[in-house]
């Protein structure tokens, strides 16, 4: 099938193609103006910022902000009126920094992450720019099935929603010959009609599965730290082994247990630093002369150690000799341009090399007669990829005297990796490469009192190879230092709103990522009951969720409605499971939530806790 061919498939929905040419030219008008809330017009302002359900012009059911989120956001308007503005009057040129800007603002009055309210927002206010598709999942999805599927049709995903919803706008209006406002709808029906005319296929639904996978491995090389979050039953804690599995280089989740290098418990309210980093502990003493207090390292504490040595010896194995190797054949190359350049190569404006000596280099400058620069301090810094002054702290091997002089050793290591460019080091195999990895997965992260139990740890989450003082000294050492191989994967229950709130210091370190319920009727491995999940399903998209919560915060997940081929195997039926889930788990909850005010009003002609009741079965 050809992008044309596709796009012929599909009927334009007029209605909302009319109100989006109506509403959205108003909307970047009034923005552009920088006026206050108070003066905007009243319609227009509650389709862009107050309206708590249904369908709004920029978007179809894409993310609302609660009463209390609005109520922060006007208080603090001027601030983001000001970037409003700047963007409504760029209709020709994407701001991808002033985006982020009001996302980061957003983020501030919100109690969860609300991206796609925020993308719904920033997409309202670029027509031409950014397309209608605010979920990053649902954006990267059709991107999967377009180049699965459309003959003529290539995107890469970068997996900033922003630059990914410009990319594609900007191929839809290319090939169509059409600019944003004729084709507004198109981007939502094409995702559409691949789900109702072309439901993947099992070998495809593991493509997408994986796909999503990488996406999230991703990020966590890059973030380091990463908090899955959704309603309960949407399977956070399987998918956060499951990342472990692929960080190992391991087959399957089985091979978890026990294994050295990953770890997963679960926090509750009276978790504490002295239970996660380091705390003390009462010996009695060897020698018969009472108790003997004295810290020690915790779940936090000793995989640091661990991954720290860990990744020291496999910078160290097994390319030391190809590494020794390389060195000769770079002081070589030094020696040579020294003799070209009459003794003396520019490192800096000011620092020389002069000469090379039997273990260092040799150093000068103007009215300064020179240091040296050993040779095994700058194979090692290289080794470890150390390039600020910080990370020379985390490595015991390493002279004290580089921390002082990293000016003179930085720029010899530069142009030793400068050498080394195109000079690949031997691979033996595949799994080498995931073999210096630690991951350690955070059940109920937000069950604890975060600030608390990370301490001093909060600073090093986000600055990686830098040294921290913890209050406990171990082994002779109060500095900790979390290194680039230790994981970390935190799963959040979005519904749960007796724990502890995460603060903006510690979210600004994670990334979040929304683990949200999904229909398994099509996976084979599983058997799954359809009826009874689009049932309950349907309580969460008809305006039964109060505004004060978000219904993808709260909507039960697919785990409710899941008949394993192994609970088959011990003698029950799928039914009698699809039944005592629906009795005895689904139905308890759903009452809960009416009893909070998480579901209110009526359904299907029934009050709402009728409805409900009458979802158990008796056979």
């Amino acid at each position: 099938m050809t992008f044309t061919e596709l796009i012929d498939e599909i009927e334009i929905w007029e209605p909302w193609k009319v109100e989006y040419n109506r509403f959205v030219p108003q909307f970047v008008a009034e923005a552009s103006t920088g006026k206050n809330w108070e003066d905007w017009n009243n319609e227009l302002f509650y389709e862009f910022f107050m309206r708590s359900a249904d369908q709004c012009v920029s978007s179809l059911r894409q993310g609302y902000f609660t009463h209390a989120e609005k109520d922060l956001i006007k208080r603090n308007w001027p601030e983001l009126s000001a970037l409003l503005q700047k963007i409504a009057l760029s209709q020709e040129q994407p701001l991808f920094e002033t985006y982020h800007q009001i996302k980061e603002l957003i983020r501030m009055y919100t109690g969860n992450n609300k991206k796609a309210a925020t993308n719904r927002l920033i997409a309202g206010l670029q027509p031409q720019l950014l397309c209608t598709i605010v979920n990053q999942d649902k954006l990267g999805q059709l991107v999967y099935l377009l180049n699965t599927h459309v003959e003529d049709f290539k995107m890469e995903l970068t997996y900033d929603w922003f630059e990914d919803s410009h990319h594609l706008l900007q191929i839809f209006k290319e090939k169509l010959k059409k600019d944003g406002f004729e084709i507004v709808t198109l981007p939502w029906q094409v995702y559409d009609y691949f789900q109702e005319q072309n439901t993947p296929s099992s070998e495809e639904q593991n493509n997408m599965n994986k796909n999503k996978l990488e996406q999230q491995i991703q990020i966590l090389e890059y973030k380091k730290q990463i908090i899955l979050q959704g309603p309960p039953g949407t399977g956070k804690t399987r998918q956060a082994k499951e990342l472990a599995v692929e960080l190992l280089g391991l087959n399957n989740t089985k091979e978890l247990k026990n294994h050295p290098q990953f770890k997963l418990i679960q926090f509750h309210p009276s978790y504490s630093y002295e239970d996660f980093v380091r705390g003390i502990v009462a010996r009695p003493d060897e020698e018969g002369n009472g108790i003997i207090y004295e810290a020690e390292n915790k779940v936090l504490g000793d995989f640091i150690k661990r991954a720290c040595e860990h990744s020291q010896l496999i910078n160290e194995f097994p390319h030391a000799e190809w590494l020794d190797e390389m060195f000769e054949h770079f002081k070589t190359s030094i020696e040579e341009e020294l003799i070209a350049n009459d003794h003396k190569i520019q490192l800096t404006n000011k620092l020389f090399l002069t000469h090379i000596g039997e273990n260092s280099f040799h150093i000068s400058s103007e009215g300064w007669k020179g240091d040296r620069l050993k040779f095994s301090e700058i194979k090692k810094l290289y080794k470890y990829n150390i390039t600020r002054k910080g990370e020379t702290i985390g490595f015991d091997d390493l002279a004290k005297t580089v921390y002082h002089r990293t000016s003179y050793y930085f720029p010899m290591v530069d142009k030793f990796r400068n050498f080394l460019e195109g000079k690949s080091a031997p691979v033996d195999n595949k799994s080498q490469s995931h073999s210096e990895n630690y991951v350690l997965v955070v059940d109920e992260i937000n069950r604890a009192n975060l600030s608390s139990v990370l301490g001093e740890l909060i600073y090093a989450l986000e600055y990686r190879g830098q040294a921290v003082e913890s209050v406990y000294e171990v082994d002779g050492k109060r500095d900790l230092i979390l290194p680039h191989n230790l994981y970390i994967i935190g799963t959040m229950n979005t519904a749960d709103r007796s724990v502890g709130h995460i603060d903006y210091a510690i979210r600004r370190r994670f990334a979040f990522i929304d683990v949200l319920p999904e229909s398994l009727e099509h996976d084979t491995s599983i058997h799954f009951n359809t009826e009874g999940f689009e049932k309950v399903s349907e309580l969460f998209k008809n305006g039964n969720v109060s505004g004060e919560f978000e219904a993808k915060d709260v909507q039960l997940g697919h785990s409710y409605f899941i008949a394993k081929n192994e609970d088959i195997q011990d003698g029950y039926t799928k039914e009698e499971i699809f039944r005592m889930k629906m009795n005895y788990e689904v139905v308890p909850i759903l009452l809960e939530y009416v009893k909070d005010g998480v579901l209110i009003g009526s359904h299907d002609g029934k009050d709402i806790k009728e409805y409900i009741n009458d979802l158990k079965t008796n056979n």
